[in-house]
C-alpha cells in the first residue's frame, strides 16, 4: 500500500499547530490567489485561499477578512495555485509530480489523539478525537495550544493519475501501464538500475523525474 506514517508527539501547553509545521496546519506560509476549477466547465478566481490540512478544507478570505470553508467543493475539479495544484477526488490531492501523461497524486490525512491531564498532572487513557477540528480555523490553524498531551498521525498516501482521469494507488504495475511506450521504457530502465520504495515521496520524485527527461 502506497503509503508512510509520521508521528508527531506534542506536550500539553506546547504549541500543535507549530509542532507540525512552521506554518501551522496549512499548506502555506500564508493565504495566495489561486484559480478554481469546477467540473461543470466554469472557472473562479481572483480570491485568496489556503489548504486546511488537519480540516481537509480549501479555505478562503472572506470580505470581512475571516476565514471560511469554501462551499462546494465536491464540484470542484482543480485548484491552482501559483507552482502548485490540487485535484479533488473524494478529498484533496496536491499534485507532486507529473511525467508523460502521468500525475503522481499526494493525499495528507491527520489524525489527533488526545490525554487528559487529570489531577497531580497525570495524563489519562489516550483517546482519539475529532472535535479538534473545530479549532483548525482562524488563527488556530497556525497556534493552538491545549491543556492535554496530542499525538499527531500524519498519513500520506501516493496515486497516479493516468490520461483517462482514473485514480489508482501508485505501484510499479499502475505506473508501467500507463505510460506511453517511450516513457514506459525510460520508467522500466530506471526500475531495473534503482530501488523504489513506492511509499517514500523522494523515491517517487526522483521516478517521475527521470520519466519526464
Amino acid at each position: 500500500m502506497a503509503q508512510s506514517t509520521r508521528t508527531i508527539r506534542v506536550k500539553a501547553g506546547d504549541d500543535l499547530a507549530q509542532a507540525y509545521s512552521s506554518h501551522g496546519f496549512y499548506r502555506f506560509p500564508a493565504f495566495s490567489k489561486a484559480t478554481l476549477y469546477y467540473k461543470g466547465g466554469s472557472r473562479n478566481e481572483g480570491q485568496l485561499f489556503n489548504y486546511n490540512i488537519l480540516s481537509g478544507n480549501m479555505q478562503f478570505v472572506g470580505p470581512k477578512g475571516d476565514t471560511l470553508d469554501l462551499g462546494g467543493q465536491a464540484n470542484i475539479d482543480s485548484a491552482v495555485f501559483d507552482k502548485t495544484s490540487f485535484l479533488y477526488n473524494d478529498g484533496w490531492m496536491e499534485v507532486a509530480a507529473r511525467a508523460d501523461s502521468l500525475a503522481l497524486l499526494k493525499k495528507i490525512i491527520i489524525k489527533t489523539q488526545v490525554e487528559n491531564i487529570g489531577a497531580y498532572g497525570v495524563a489519562s487513557a489516550t483517546a482519539s478525537i475529532d472535535n479538534i477540528k473545530s479549532y483548525s480555523t482562524g488563527t488556530g490553524v497556525y497556534n493552538l495550544v491545549l491543556n492535554q498531551d496530542v499525538v499527531i498521525v500524519e498519513n500520506i498516501s501516493w496515486f497516479f493519475k493516468d490520461q483517462n482521469k482514473n485514480i489508482t494507488k501508485a505501484s510499479k504495475s499502475v505506473l508501467l501501464k500507463s505510460l506511453s511506450a517511450p516513457a514506459r521504457a525510460k520508467a522500466d530502465a530506471y526500475l531495473k538500475q534503482n530501488k523504489v520504495n513506492f511509499e517514500k515521496e523522494a523515491d517517487l520524485r526522483k521516478l517521475m523525474q527521470a520519466v519526464a527527461n
